[in-house]
């Protein structure tokens, strides 16, 4: 999901002053997945996400 669309759920929902830090993930949870053939640091990050809702 891009960060854009993410952003919209969020705001479609009623949450404001989204706020959503990402991260590129390890070596060590990339390998997790089993996927050699693929850099998968490319596709995956981890999220941080802080938002209000009224």
């Amino acid at each position: 999901m891009t960060l854009d669309k993410l952003e919209t759920i969020l705001n479609n929902a009623g949450f404001i002053d989204i706020d959503i830090e990402r991260k590129v993930v390890s070596d060590q949870y990339a390998a997790k997945w089993g996927i050699d053939d693929v850099d998968l640091k490319h596709y995956l990050r981890s999220s941080t996400i802080t938002a209000y809702k009224l």
